[in-house]
């Protein structure tokens, strides 16, 4: 045979992936074995064609940047691609084929998955030939019968002995005694095993069996005092001196027997137990030195450091399972060294390290945990105390799916299989076993209650995007159960409704949610607090302020976000709450801006003036003045009318006089500026201050004339009549008095004003005129003081 190496790239095999061609030829036919290796496990795949023909596919899982040639050989041809980040070989046999792959050992497997890829491998062959190697004889069908030819029969030897002597059958009976032990200890009938084998060889001391049946001896009491374990209530007819017996008289009698590791690991065990450690130490040696290899080395090891790690000698013990678990050849014996690594890591609380080793056996041998099903049970329940929940959930799913439905234990195990994949997290697992568990045991299972209660509460878990869907179940949740599940429907649909912005909704639910526990990922106050600062805000978008501020100080919300802070201080002033909205601006008096510092001090003369501080509000008058002229930015007029009407309730009349005429200037055509110049106007009437009386109450009747407007007339017109008499301007006076007479005044207004005109008349000495507005002024249908004067003008005049 010879090796043909395909291709190498850059000396480094394609990047670990190696393709060799092994051909040779046997009775003349020709055949090859192709070797397609890599570092990491990869898929081949095999793909039939139209004509009965076969092709493979090998998937390399990165991609190879030197291009390579197609190779055609006499058997075979092979090509190569790249394609979307992976490389391919592409492989048509020429002749008949075979895809074999190359199994791994335990220990080799570098890579620790969550999931076992059982498909792939590192190493895969291919089988070409021309024609099978090895044909079966075809049988041509026809007579069948025996046919004796007496005569020219070979001569016959049967078994021998030992000493090259015939072994007479008819004489042994110890054959069928020797098959009926072999089959009880198949059996599991350990006890009669022990006692046969002493029976038989006291019956037939020189067996030919001798070896096999103290063999079978041996293994019957091992098993029997393993399954007795510390537990020594039971009289025993035997015990580890009787295998050490029996094993040190066979290892000398049968010193080239092939099972002679198996022996001394028997004895190994056996000195193990009775407790010596020098006789433990020798076997051991032994079995190293001179059965490396022997699977039965690597099991009396095992025993060995499971010894070592009862006496506290615990980094020993761990060395010698490592070194079974890298060195044994048998993936069952790595598989029972690993799981030991991972039981004793995760009582030293390494769970990390627990779970690489058992990986490995759930990844590589599965099928071991099924040699004990208890065991594996009892170490799938100490994996979940660990809280290694995807790890305990593995195990349970490998014991069910190779369990039957008639099980005792089925039941248990579905429930708990799903109660894990839950624990991991494992939403749509979890789902499944509990609805198998429902499925076959809804109407006669332990468990149904908490089955169905952990399925409704898996429901939280599973993606559902269908909101209707969602709140159906909630409210299903929230009716069915009263404990946990109920609350945490609850609060799912809270948090359901927040998403849909149903504010008010989730608002309604509080006196539930209060009820519910501070046990999920945020508290239900926090859900109900967030839900009423969106509807606050969203009323205030909409200037809804009364709503706004009932939420606030309702639900002690904190709206502190820049962007709502104007619209916020707005509606603190609109429904009187000024101490608040002060508190918005005074956060900005200090700004570092001299805009905002501008801006917020007006607002802070605002909520002064509103909250009847009109020193305070006074005070910001200068630092005003100096930011107006630094930004050389107009002061609003609001904050005007402000500072100014704190000066009237401060009956400062020079102050406010001053404040007029600066609004005067600053802001002219400004209809409210009206009520300003009447409240100079009162001020100076109270003052007796005629000049500034008649100045004002002079721009107060331009306003409402320019903006056609009566509203303080006539007590505007009477006030200014009064000062420009007072002033002797007798003629202005009777002109602003006649300037009402058109107007639609009350009764009383009206007689007031014929006797100010009438009065006015008389001084200038027009005394027709004069007489006219007292006979008017007596005519009205009203009583008054005014009147009464007209009358008694009236008389006087001739």
């Amino acid at each position: 045979m010879k090796s043909i190496l395909i291709f190498l790239l850059a000396s480094v095999q394609l990047f670990a992936l190696e393709i060799v061609l092994n051909s040779g030829k046997e009775s003349r036919v020709n055949y090859a074995i192709l070797h397609v290796m890599d570092a990491k496990p990869f898929l081949c795949q095999t793909i039939p064609d139209a004509l009965d023909k076969k092709h493979y596919i090998c998937t390399i899982n990165r991609p190879i940047d030197k291009p390579i040639d197609s190779k055609k050989m006499k058997l075979v041809e092979l090509d190569f691609y790249e394609k979307e980040g992976l490389f391919y070989v592409a492989i048509e046999p020429k002749v008949d084929s075979k895809l074999i792959p190359v199994e791994e050992s335990l220990y080799t497997t570098s890579e620790i998955l969550t999931k076992p890829q059982e498909k792939l491998y590192s190493h895969w062959t291919i089988l070409l030939q021309e024609k099978p190697l090895y044909e079966e004889k075809s049988v041509q069908d026809g007579i069948d019968f025996p046919v004796e030819f007496p005569k020219y029969q070979k001569p016959y030897i049967g078994a021998l002995d030992l000493n090259g002597a015939p072994i007479s059958y008819a004489q042994s009976k110890d054959i069928g005694l020797y098959l009926e032990i072999k089959k009880a200890y198949e059996s599991g009938y350990y006890d009669n095993v022990v006692k046969d084998v002493k029976r038989v060889l006291t019956l037939f001391p020189n067996s030919i069996f001798r070896s096999e049946l103290e063999l079978y001896q041996m293994r019957a009491m091992d098993k029997v005092l393993s399954a007795k374990g510390e537990d020594k209530s039971d009289n025993l007819a035997f015990n580890e001196n009787d295998i050490i017996t029996v094993g040190k008289r066979w290892t000398k009698e049968f010193a080239s027997d092939e099972n002679i590791p198996e022996v001394l690991m028997l004895m190994t065990k056996a000195y193990i137990k009775s407790g010596s450690k020098s006789d433990t130490n020798y076997f051991i040696d032994i079995l190293i030195s001179e059965h490396p290899d022997s699977l039965f080395t690597k099991r009396a090891i095992l025993l060995y450091a499971d010894n070592l790690f009862l006496k506290k000698e615990k980094d020993k013990a761990m060395k010698l399972y490592l070194d079974v678990l890298f060195s044994a050849q048998d993936l069952d014996i790595a598989s029972e060294a690993a799981i030991r690594l991972s039981d004793h890591q995760m009582d030293a609380g390494k769970m990390k390290e627990a779970k690489e080793y058992l990986l490995k056996v759930l990844n590589v041998n599965a099928q071991y945990l099924l040699k004990d099903k208890e065991a594996s049970y009892k170490l799938a329940r100490r994996l979940f105390e660990h809280r290694l929940y995807d790890l305990a959930a593995k195990i349970t799913d490998l014991l069910l799916d190779n369990a039957s439905k008639r099980e005792d234990n089925r039941e248990l195990l579905l429930k708990e299989s799903g109660d894990w994949h839950a624990k991991a997290n494992e939403v749509e697992a979890a789902h499944a076993r509990y609805q198998e568990y429902l499925n076959d045991y809804k109407n006669s299972g332990d468990y149904v209650q908490e089955v169905t209660e952990s399925l409704d509460e898996l429901f939280f878990k599973r993606n559902e995007n269908n909101e209707t869907k969602l709140a159906n179940y909630y409210d299903k949740l929230i009716e069915k159960y009263n404990n946990e599940i109920g609350q945490k429907a609850l609060f799912e649909k809270a948090k359901l409704l927040l998403k849909q912005e149903r504010f008010e909704e989730v608002l309604n639910l509080q006196k539930e949610l209060e009820r519910v526990p501070d046990r999920f990922e945020i508290k239900p106050e926090e859900l109900v607090y967030e839900a009423a600062k969106a509807l606050a805000l969203q009323q205030l978008q909409k200037d809804e302020c009364h709503t706004v501020v009932n939420l606030i100080e309702t639900y002690k919300l904190q709206i502190t976000e820049p962007e709502y802070e104007e619209k916020l201080f707005q509606c603190f002033m609109r429904v009187s709450r000024f101490d608040r909205a002060r508190e918005i601006s005074t956060a900005h008096l200090k700004d570092s801006t001299l805009s905002n510092r501008y801006y917020w001090a007006q607002k802070e003369v605002q909520a002064l003036f509103k909250m009847g501080k009109y020193p305070e509000a006074l005070a910001f008058k200068e630092d005003l003045k100096t930011l107006s002229f630094s930004l050389r930015e107009t002061i609003g007029l609001e904050t005007i009318r402000d500072l100014f009407f704190s000066l009237v309730k401060l009956k400062n009349l020079e102050g406010a006089a001053s404040l007029a005429e600066g609004i005067k200037i600053l802001y002219p055509n400004e209809a409210s500026n009206l009520d300003i110049y009447y409240e100079i106007v009162k001020m100076a009437s109270d003052a007796k201050n005629d000049l500034l009386l008649v100045t004002y109450a002079e721009a107060s009747l331009e306003m409402q004339k320019k903006f056609n407007s009566t509203a303080l007339s006539p007590t505007l017109e009477f006030s200014y009549v009064d000062a420009l008499k007072r002033l002797g301007r007798d003629e202005e006076a009777l002109r602003i008095a006649e300037s009402l007479l058109p107007q639609n005044l009350t009764p009383k207004d009206r007689i007031r004003l014929f006797y100010q005109a009438g009065e006015l008349s008389l001084k200038l000495q027009d005394t027709a005129k004069a007489k006219s507005y007292f006979t008017q002024c007596v005519a009205i249908n009203d009583n008054s003081s005014w009147k009464n004067i007209c009358q008694q003008n009236l008389d006087l005049m001739p």
